[in-house]
């Protein structure tokens, strides 16, 4: 076994970052060593996340501190482009929020309502897909932007469509997650167990903020609606994609490679299949009626969709096997 991995979590105390500290602790390298909130400082991470068997004492965030191999960054968009200059002279870094994921600064700004602005910045974020971008890409990289939830479902249930050209249209993409994808300090009534039992609603029904992440990656333009649904985690991705005239389930199916995370099921999927693990489960069908396929993908949204993708990022950065100390299956019932 190797030298342990130092690893800081800034904003520990959200679902994504407290998800990091559960994963990590499973893993037979990185130690987290130091865990933040401005709020909780000075406290034991365990008495706001009493789920989590840690004597992990709370600090605030200070960059000059951060004497660790890795930090990961688990706050709302806006922190980590002010912070990643400083924290990459000691530390490579795998950003949870979407500061880095859009190429075109220009469409950042539109999108998330904020000039984006990383004065001292040096190095070229890298987009962290493992199983839709070159690995060694994010093996050679400081900087790892972890793709959204929706992002991560819908790049990889459409992208193999594109690569193959048989695409003939704008693709329909119907989305569903469960209320964590918002976030633990979210104080809207629209996410009280009280407004969410029984119910379900869409939302931002044009110009989700995803949008211009998936159209980057794939390359093509999306009709995107997602949805909230009465579920603690988990996203279920529905994409109706128009295919050539002629175009077979078996040439839909053979663009679809496998690999330990990703893979291509007989059954059409429930969310709770992939609950607790970093899989993404997906199947493909062919409506002949129509001329679309039909894609249905499931994640766990804060497992493969936020930080055990952030782990399986560390992993490949590290040169450690991706899989190393994720879960790969589900939990049930």
């Amino acid at each position: 076994m190797g030298e342990a991995i130092r690893v800081a979590v800034v904003g520990a105390t959200g679902y994504g970052g407290a998800e990091l500290v559960r994963l990590l602790s499973e893993h037979p390298l990185a130690k987290v060593v130091i865990a933040t909130s401005e709020r909780l400082a000075g406290t034991r991470l365990s008495d706001d996340c009493p789920w989590l068997a840690t004597d992990l004492i709370l600090q605030s965030f200070d960059p000059e501190s951060l004497l660790v191999d890795f930090v990961f960054l688990a706050q709302e968009a806006g922190f980590a482009m002010l912070h990643a200059p400083n924290l990459l002279r000691k530390s490579r870094v795998v950003d949870l929020s979407a500061d880095f994921r859009l190429k075109d600064k220009d469409v950042y700004a539109a999108t998330y309502k904020r000039e984006w602005a990383s004065p001292g910045l040096e190095v070229e974020p890298v987009y962290g897909l493992p199983e839709a971008v070159d690995r060694d890409t994010i093996r050679n990289a400081t900087l790892v932007a972890n793709p959204g939830c929706h992002a991560t479902n819908t790049i990889l249930g459409l992208r193999p469509l594109v690569e193959n050209g048989l695409l003939d249209g704008i693709p329909v993409v119907d989305s569903k997650s469960g209320v964590s994808g918002a976030g633990r300090s979210r104080k809207e009534t629209d996410y009280l167990f009280a407004e969410m039992t029984g119910n379900f609603k869409g939302y931002a029904v044009t110009g989700h903020r995803h949008i211009p992440e998936i159209e980057q990656e794939i390359g093509v333009r999306i009709r995107f609606t997602p949805h909230l649904v009465p579920e603690s985690r988990g996203i279920y991705t529905t994409i109706h994609a128009p295919v050539k005239l002629g175009t077979t389930l078996e040439q839909i199916k053979a663009g679809y490679p496998t690999s330990t995370f990703v893979r291509v099921v007989d059954q059409i999927p429930s969310t709770k299949q992939v609950l607790g693990s970093n899989r993404v489960d997906i199947h493909v069908a062919l409506d002949e009626h129509t001329g679309f396929a039909v894609v249905s993908v499931v994640q766990d949204n804060l497992v493969k969709g936020a930080a055990g993708q952030a782990i399986q990022n560390m992993n490949l950065m590290a040169g450690l096997p991706e899989e190393t100390g994720l879960p790969i299956h589900g939990v049930w019932p």
